[in-house]
């Protein structure tokens, strides 16, 4: 009895086929892999908010976002006397009127006209109607390129100090932007850029960003050199 179920178990193992005995073939499997999906360079640079390509030039189908140096242009319907031009700042910001100080840096001038209807409405009976354009733009990145890089030095009252390089010809407004402009406490009418000619000679060079801040033309705005060192002095306890 024993030998005849043993004899029959083999001839049913027999008669499997053998795709049953060793599995699916595996592309047929679910854990196949299959291959991931590229990603062209511009894609990548919108999902991290970055609309603009390595060139300087914004890609197709994005906003252009606002930089430090861009002059803007703001109109209120309302109240025309509050429509002026400003730029922006070396830390992001622009300062207006009832809404104050506000950062505009890496926004699209639709994202600025929200906040700045929002800052103003406390102003106004009504909503009032605020339209933002870009009126001028600050210099792209590839523009004035220089053979080598140029070194400076930020020190006293800035966010950033420290040297710094530049890989094209800068003046003294976008050297503090790259040092993320004069902090809180700096004495910010007289900043000075000091610099030393062949003989060793030192001279200083006396900047009032208030002016910058206030929207109004500047003076001794100088290209960097290298060896320049830009000194922000803190504010005095009258100042």
């Amino acid at each position: 009895m024993f030998k005849q179920a043993f004899l029959i178990a083999g001839v049913l193992l027999l008669a499997v086929p053998a795709s049953a005995q060793v599995g699916a073939p595996l592309s047929q499997t679910p854990s196949a892999a299959t291959p991931a999906p590229t990603t062209d360079a511009s894609t990548v640079r919108a999902n991290m908010g970055l609309p603009e390509s390595e060139a300087g030039i914004v890609e197709e189908g994005q906003p252009y976002q606002i930089r430090v140096g861009d002059r803007l242009a703001i109109s209120v319907l309302e109240d025309p006397s509050l429509s002026t031009q400003v730029l922006v700042l070396p830390d992001g910001r622009i300062s207006l009127p009832i809404a104050g100080s506000v950062f505009v840096s890496g926004r699209s001038t639709a994202d600025v006209e929200a906040q700045l209807t929002r800052a103003f409405a406390s102003g106004f009976a009504v909503e009032p109607t605020i339209t933002v354009a870009v009126a001028g733009l600050a210099p792209l990145a590839g523009d004035n390129a220089l053979d080598e890089p140029v070194r400076f030095y930020a020190m006293g009252a800035v966010t950033r100090p420290g040297p710094i390089e530049s890989d094209r010809e800068i003046t003294l407004i976008e050297a503090l932007a790259m040092a993320g402009g004069p902090s809180p406490f700096a004495a910010t009418d007289r900043i000075q850029l000091r610099r030393r000619d062949e003989n060793g000679v030192e001279s200083v060079i006396l900047f009032n960003f208030e002016r910058v801040e206030d929207g109004l033309p500047v003076t001794n705005n100088e290209v960097i050199e290298e060896g320049d060192v830009i000194f922000a002095p803190e504010r005095g306890l009258w100042d």
